[in-house]
């Protein structure tokens, strides 16, 4: 509950309260256990800071929420972490670092069927790639 009121938070373009909830969760989700709120409260942390233009925090952030998404084998999120992943390394003018978290997603939606793997796919081409 408190990650999905710091992403709110972060939608609006409250940063500073976006950060807040956040880390709230993280560190009652970390004390109590909870890996998947925790690498979600991770996420929505990477997308404040890639709101707020602070893509190295954002890539940081995701870094994180991947690592325990690959932990603990939520496919469907580490595709959709990626794909964020890369959107905030395209912002940080790291190109061949954006293309390859994005491929890395596409393969994994590829595999799970998902819809999502269009948008990704284009994301990939328009790098060239």
């Amino acid at each position: 509950m408190l990650n999905n009121i710091g992403w709110y938070h972060a939608l609006v373009g409250d940063y500073q309260q976006a950060r807040e909830f956040c880390e709230k969760s993280l560190t009652l989700s970390a004390a109590l256990g909870h890996r998947h709120t925790e690498a979600s409260a991770w996420d929505s942390l990477g997308f404040a800071e890639h709101q707020d233009g602070k893509f190295g925090q954002a890539v940081t952030c995701y870094q994180r929420a991947l690592s325990l998404f690959r932990e603990l084998g939520d496919r469907n999120y580490e595709a959709n972490t990626l794909s964020h992943l890369g959107d905030s390394r395209q912002a940080a003018g790291e190109l061949s670092g954006a293309r390859e978290a994005w491929r890395q997603a596409l393969a994994i939606l590829d595999d799970l069927g998902h819809p999502s793997a269009e948008k990704v796919r284009a994301k990939v081409a328009g790098l060239g790639g």
